[in-house]
């Protein structure tokens, strides 16, 4: 079974634990996962996160998807959307309002940036399930203004808002989940179910997850194969616009 991780990130974890791409690659295709999009939570330079991970595709090109870690509240932050998708060619954008310490439904600037991200096709990514910074309720409100773009809720909202999340966003035809963290059970079924495999990723959110346990529960659930092939990969297929680059 082809395996990618949509959601990993790289550079100095929040513990100070230093990593590189080459343990990225190594650790995740330990466990066949053989393409990876990441962002960089390192550090408070956006520019600095970013060329992080900019050079870590240039390193492994076709292997390493990288994201546009984007913090709304920079005066910078629409010049760095414009230098992240436009220059460098990423393939996404990660917001993570609980990193930096915003609310996303009174950070008006959110709208302007996700207009100018929208003219680039690419999907974005959000943390979701930290309250009470990253609730599933005000990203579904992003969601609704902006149907062009494809989003991402990470971790199927984490502890506190994974039925919640499901709720939230199963008639929003341009949302899908992701799955790493979320370890509740009646959780991950429930998405499978409601949002269909079709809406539903794969992720292990390396380092910070162990990367055995993210791929084996889907095994243990028993996931039909079928399933699977959306999960394990489809999905991340598109999300990348992996048609696009053929």
């Amino acid at each position: 079974m082809v395996i990618y991780d949509i959601h990993s990130h790289l550079g100095k974890t929040s513990s100070g634990d230093e990593n590189s791409p080459d343990e990225l690659v190594a650790d995740l295709a330990e466990y066949g996962i053989s393409k990876v999009g990441i962002s960089s939570l390192s550090g408070i330079s956006m520019r600095e996160q970013n060329d992080l991970v900019h050079r870590a595709m240039k390193a492994y090109p076709g292997v390493i998807k990288g994201y546009a870690f984007i913090n709304p509240k920079a005066p910078d932050a629409i010049e760095e959307v414009h230098r992240c998708l436009g220059e460098l060619k990423m393939d996404a954008v990660k917001f993570h309002s609980w990193k930096h310490g915003y609310y996303p439904d009174n950070t008006p600037a959110l709208q302007n940036i996700l207009a100018e991200i929208q003219e680039y096709g690419v999907h974005v990514q959000t943390h979701v399930g930290t309250a009470p910074f990253s609730t599933p309720y005000t990203w579904a409100e992003y969601a609704k203004r902006f149907p062009n773009i494809d989003f991402v809720f990470t971790h199927v909202g984490y502890y506190e808002f994974g039925m919640s999340t499901i709720e939230a966003v199963k008639d929003l035809k341009n949302v899908w989940v992701e799955t790493s963290g979320q370890m509740d059970v009646d959780v991950l079924r429930k998405a499978i179910d409601v949002l269909g495999a079709e809406r539903v990723c794969f992720g292990t959110d390396w380092p910070y997850k162990p990367v055995n346990i993210e791929v084996e529960k889907f095994y243990e659930l028993k996931v039909p194969e079928d399933k699977l092939e959306y999960i394990f990969h489809r999905n991340a297929e598109y999300l990348w616009r992996m048609e696009e680059e053929k």
